[in-house]
């Protein structure tokens, strides 16, 4: 008979761990910080190198019944403990790296680096620059890359951390050197130097030869490198800049279009995704979404973060109808990764609201038939806190766009401004029509939207805060489509806005339901309007130019779920591995 018991090995230790609390058949005392753990030498050795070579060669410690632990806490200690009986790891978030230099000193590897993997999945601009350094200490090479390309693609706001200062000059060398730096410009890498010398002139001057050998003259602006000459050390000390001109990645980044569709086809079992196109050469990518979401909403940060909020796509059945979960599901994109972070969720769990990018922060709009409600975002922290509720329950049909220090909700048979300077509400002008579908962008210091309607032409009208009033544009005109018929059978003309290179874009698709019983979405128009502010009007833009800047599948508009059009900087070289399929839309 030859069997197996496959629940024996966790059975004995369960018995092992018994013994251990009730300190029976224990053979030796552990001594942390006045506190007594019994123990089982060969459970110990069994874990732990450092514990094997300690009881079982001629260190006076093996013949003793009590050891003394040093540079352990008897917390930490304790959790050790726990998974060498049970193989069972719990700790605080505050005791992690307590637990990871412990389980290093006491060789337990399995501790360390589940320890190292958690600080890789918790970092933050708050505590990025203290685990380099602690990571650095450690000599831990995966960690240490880990988190330089963490501050990397967020090196603009790591740098503004204190902590950031406090990083050896080595470390500093090995950042400003990374080729995948996110920033604006080669002066954001000058800047973050002098900054890091500045913290600490009389003992960091003198390294400021080293650190120009990590800026790239070619890139730097005059006024900078007048200023580095200005810090010189000493007259007669040299400064050696790289000739290098290969740019930092975040210099690559190009001003793309994000095509949203707020509501997923729960039909279609693939890979969930938004097309990504690049107006200035044609070219389209897929971002691959996170599975199981259906109700979506975007929002970019100038500095080119991209944040993602969806419900999950589940259902439940109440008699005749349904009802969608409703999820606080929030994400930011890794430009590097081409991935989705989980961020912190909301506060409230809702569905199918609006996000909004403003001074550093995102802002949760709406989502809730029953209240109105209203969050901010702090990336610093990755926390999100209640602002005023929006005035009245809203879920959808609504846009929201920013504009100075206040964003605009436009929809919903009303209007209303939020200013985050006075942290109010306040309604404003109601639009000249009717809004069904609006769609909202900002355009020369005014706020542009289309609103389009099932049945009818689209209507564009425009906002400036200075007047306080509504207005439609082109020449006055309810639309630019007055040579347009609506489809015999039924349908609608949709319609988004876009701005590309300071220009303000109208895009529109007829979908046509012919015969009544069905949607065809490859029997549709598509135009391409260019706004002309001089004259107030429209002009058509030629065939060969509207297809370079919209995807050339059409259906990105011609859906019936709302689509939203989002402009976001993004970086070619990491969307290149997912080249736009046609046949995926």
């Amino acid at each position: 008979m030859d069997v197996r018991n496959p629940e024996h090995p966790s059975a004995v230790l369960r018995e092992l761990n018994s013994l251990r609390k009730q300190g029976e058949l224990t053979d030796v005392v552990l001594e942390v910080e006045g506190r007594s753990f019994p123990c089982h030498r060969a459970i110990l050795a069994s874990c732990s190198p450092y514990f094997r070579a300690m009881l079982t060669s001629g260190y006076a410690e093996a013949k003793q019944d009590r050891i003394t632990i040093q540079d352990v806490s008897e917390v930490v200690m304790a959790t050790i403990l726990d998974y060498a009986y049970t193989g069972c790891l719990k700790t605080k978030p505050d005791q992690v790296q307590a637990v990871m230099s412990a389980a290093r000193l006491i060789q337990v590897d399995y501790v360390y680096h589940q320890a190292a993997e958690y600080m890789k999945a918790h970092l933050d601009l708050s505590n990025c620059a203290d685990v380099l350094m602690y990571a650095d200490m450690l000599e831990d090479l995966s960690l240490v890359e880990a988190t330089e390309t963490y501050i990397a693609f967020r090196f603009n706001k790591a740098v503004l951390q204190p902590s950031f200062l406090q990083l050896s000059l080595p470390r500093l060398q090995s950042l400003l050197d990374r080729d995948d730096l996110i920033i604006q410009s080669e002066d954001d890498v000058v800047q973050a130097a002098l900054k890091w010398i500045d913290f600490n002139q009389a003992e960091r001057s003198q390294h400021l030869p080293v650190l120009c050998k990590t800026l790239r003259f070619p890139s730097i602006s005059s006024t900078q490198r007048e200023e580095i000459e200005r810090r010189r050390p000493t007259t007669d000390s040299m400064l050696v800049y790289s000739e290098s001109t290969t740019q930092r990645l975040g210099q690559e980044r190009m001003e793309m279009q994000i095509i949203v569709k707020r509501v997923r086809n729960e039909e279609i079992h693939d890979q969930p995704f938004v097309a990504c196109h690049d107006p200035a050469t044609g070219i389209s990518y897929a971002i691959d979404l996170p599975d199981e979401l259906r109700h979506i909403s975007m929002a970019a940060t100038p500095d080119g973060d991209l944040y993602l909020a969806a419900d999950v796509q589940t259902r439940r059945w109440c008699g005749q109808r349904s009802e969608i979960k409703k999820e606080k599901k929030f994400y930011l994109y890794d430009h590097l990764q081409c991935t989705w972070e989980p961020k912190c969720e909301m506060i409230a769990k809702r569905a199918r609201y609006e996000l909004v990018s403003l001074n550093g922060y995102i802002y949760a709009i709406g989502g809730d038939k029953k209240k109105g409600r209203a969050e901010r975002y702090d990336p610093n922290c990755d926390e999100w806190t209640s602002i005023p509720p929006f005035p009245h329950p809203v879920s959808e049909k609504v846009c929201a766009v920013a504009l100075n220090d206040s964003i605009y909700v436009v929809g919903g048979g009303s209007c209303y401004r939020f200013s985050t300077s006075e942290n109010r509400w306040d309604r404003i002008a109601d639009m000249v029509g009717p809004t069904s579908y609006p769609h909202a962008v900002t355009y020369q210091g005014s706020i542009y939207c289309v609103n389009w309607f099932y049945w009818g032409l689209p209507t564009v009208e425009a906002y400036n805060p200075a007047d306080g009033a509504w207005k439609r544009i082109g020449n006055g005109t309810s639309s630019v489509f007055n040579k347009v018929k609506p489809p015999r059978y039924g349908g609608a003309l949709k319609a988004n806005l876009m701005t590309h290179g300071g220009t303000l874009y109208l895009f529109t698709v007829a979908d046509i339901q012919d015969p009544p019983s069905r949607w065809d979405y490859d029997d549709r128009a598509t135009d391409v309007h260019q706004y002309q502010p001089e004259t107030d009007s429209w002009v058509s833009v030629e065939s060969a130019n509207s297809g370079r800047l919209f995807p050339p599948k059409r259906n990105c508009l011609g859906s019936k779920s709302r689509t939203d059009c989002l402009v976001a900087r993004m970086i070619p070289k990491c969307l290149e591995k997912n080249r736009y399929d046609e046949d995926r839309l």
